[in-house]
């Protein structure tokens, strides 16, 4: 007979059982059956984050600001083994007291996160280090589990987060693992299929699941509280804002986590996405199923820095101000319409790490330098320097700085943006060719005549590439200035002809022309038509000065249509590719009229003429001799 005592043994082990799957007897977390999209859930879990106060404050324990840097020799596009002659460390520094605390040989292999007294990060391919903030001084490893992969860290003000995956018995396994600031494991929670990298918020903890689904834990027990699914796009991340949690919907766009988040639909849910202009390329976040992606990368240096405020249902960005990182750059940018407000370029150096904190906007270049702009101005007001050993690079930095003010005195003024977005297309380093095209259409936004003649500046200039080029033609054809000033702006480039003295040669031809025709300048007619027959205008230019002259040049631009027709029709240059003389002969048709018609039977029927545009106008001859067809009566 079972004895008492092995009965409340067995009753006390039951209970610890229903105990770990946090819901009692119920469904264990990431389970299958779980019911997403459930608002007698969701909405327990929205009034938490609504009633719980986070205070802005540093989660070191520390009180102090402080920054976590990797050093080493600099990586390099498909370099696998780093070099060994040059030492890879950590390097911590306190932001508050503006003083190194510690630099240690470590081989860091993933952005740092902090928790009382404690930095934690990937060292090597499968061991997690806890390190003292203070010190250095390694506190515990902690060593993933045999075949699984790191998949992200988060951290609170009382323990650390991390994420792994494996395949097991050929299924994909995921897993959540909260430890202690000593290393000592506080809870682990399997999944099936797919976990993401996990965000905190309020002594919760979330984590984006088999790619559609943001799932929310209680961040004591890893008791599962909500989950939402969206249903007509993926979540690819979940991040911590000023009010609660964000997850990622789509590729360019946000949502609160909140009571509207279980309808699911774009349409419906607290949806935000920033309005920067079809060139900037948004990265909100990192993707939180992408392994690689937890380690520092090209992704940390092409970012764009947000956060949001929550008004009812509704979220914006806060000030309505985004700032984009692209490599050595820094742009303050209007959430609602792509204006840039401010604009910094590093001199040198590229921006391996950058963040927000309160009003600042912190960064981490290359050779060492911590600098900080204020956000609403972009002016300096943080300098200072890590002391790198020869050979050693910054690799990548993250922030423990919550509740950091900016200093009151200016290191350097903000220059203005239209200097700065100059200096940008005008660098002679060619490796930075998005950036240039983002600060060309970056000028469509700055009024005054000032930018519009740097956009024709950017068209004419020599070396110039031809997608800055076209990109400044189209900003210029859509600006709003006053069309005179703009017309008389592009008569003086195109007045621009070749001088074998000077070595000056026309540049940009085709796209004024096309700027021409869109702004409706018919100032330029005169100039286009001496561009025409102006023997050093380049041949790829023809064609849209052709094209130009016929939409805006009426009667005044036969006289060079023709002149042009007659004086290139047997040019072998245009053998292979006749378009700019069937063009011009079109556009006579159109404008002229009967001696216009016999110039193009005279061309079509003289024997020198190219074979391909006599054939083509003998065509387009005999097409408009043929009388129309005769309207089909109505039934």
């Amino acid at each position: 007979m079972t004895s008492a005592r092995t009965i409340i043994r067995s009753l006390s082990t039951l209970t610890l059982a229903c105990a770990t799957t946090m819901l009692g007897c119920a469904e264990a977390a990431f389970s299958v059956h779980t019911q997403d999209n459930d608002l007698t859930t969701v909405k327990p879990t929205v009034e938490r984050i609504k009633t719980t106060k986070v205070t802005p404050t540093p989660r070191s324990g520390t009180g102090h600001a402080l920054l976590f840097v990797a050093v080493g020799p600099e990586r390099r596009v498909g370099q696998t083994e780093a070099s060994t002659s040059v030492e890879q460390g950590l390097v911590g520094y306190d932001l508050t007291d503006g003083k190194e605390l510690f630099s240690v040989a470590a081989d860091v292999r993933s952005r740092f996160v902090v928790s009382q007294g404690v930095v934690m990060y990937r060292e090597g391919q499968s061991e997690l280090v806890l390190r003292d903030v203070q010190t250095g001084t390694v506190r515990a490893r902690v060593p993933l589990e045999p075949g699984e992969t790191l998949a992200g860290l988060s951290s609170d003000e009382s323990q650390l987060y991390y994420v792994t995956r494996a395949k097991i018995g050929g299924e994909n396994k995921s897993f959540l693992t909260a430890l202690l600031p000593s290393g000592t494991r506080a809870w682990r929670l399997p999944g099936k299929g797919s976990m993401g990298a996990p965000a905190t918020w309020g002594q919760m903890v979330a984590v984006p699941y088999r790619y559609q689904n943001a799932v929310i834990l209680d961040a004591k027990t890893g008791q599962e509280l909500s989950r939402i699914r969206q249903k007509d796009e993926q979540i690819g991340f979940v991040r911590e804002s000023r009010s609660g949690f964000l997850y990622g919907v789509g590729a360019s766009g946000a949502a609160l986590f909140n009571e509207q988040s279980v309808q699911g639909e774009k349409k419906a849910i607290s949806y935000v996405q920033p309005q920067l202009g079809e060139r900037v390329r948004v990265f909100l976040h990192w993707d939180g199923y992408r392994a690689e992606q937890t380690d520092f990368s090209a992704f940390d240096r092409n970012r764009l820095l947000w956060d949001v405020d929550a008004q009812g249902d509704k979220v914006r960005f806060v000030d309505d101000q985004t700032v984009l990182h692209s490599y050595r750059f820094l742009f303050g940018m209007n959430a609602k319409d792509g204006a840039v407000r401010w604009a910094y370029a590093n001199p040198r150096q590229t921006l391996m790490a950058s963040e927000l904190s309160g009003d600042l906007v912190l960064y981490v270049a290359q050779d060492g330098e911590i600098g900080g702009l204020r956000k609403d101005s972009g002016s300096k007001v943080l300098s200072r320097r890590l002391s790198l050993r020869p050979g050693q690079n910054v690799i990548g930095a993250s922030f423990d700085t919550a509740g950091l003010t900016a200093p009151t005195t200016e290191v350097a003024k903000a220059e203005p943006v239209l200097d700065v977005l100059r200096g940008i297309i005008f660098d002679r380093d060619s490796s930075f060719l998005s950036v240039k095209s983002f600060a060309v259409q970056a000028l469509g936004s700055i009024p005054g005549q000032g930018a519009a003649s740097e956009l024709v500046k950017v068209i004419t200039a020599e070396g110039m590439p031809s997608e800055v080029t076209k990109t400044a033609g189209d900003v210029l054809a859509q600006r709003k200035d006053d069309p005179k000033e703009i017309s008389a702006l592009l008569v003086a480039a195109l007045r621009q002809s070749y001088d074998f003295l000077e070595d000056k040669r026309p540049r940009g031809l085709d796209v004024l022309a096309r700027v021409a025709q869109s702004v409706g300048a018919k100032d330029a007619v005169p100039v286009l038509a001496e561009r025409l027959l102006d023997p050093s205008t380049p041949t790829a230019a023809l064609k849209d000065i052709v094209v130009a002259l016929t939409k805006l040049g009426g009667k005044d631009a036969l006289p060079p249509l023709r002149n042009a027709l007659l004086v290139y029709r047997a040019d072998p240059l245009f053998a292979s590719d006749p378009d700019v003389l069937r063009r011009a002969g079109e556009g006579l048709l159109a404008l002229g009229g009967e001696p216009e018609r016999r110039l193009i039977q005279y061309v079509s029927m003289e024997p020198h003429t190219l074979p391909g545009l006599a054939t083509h106008f003998r065509k387009v001859l005999d097409e408009r001799a043929q009388p129309k067809a005769a309207a089909k009566p109505a039934r």
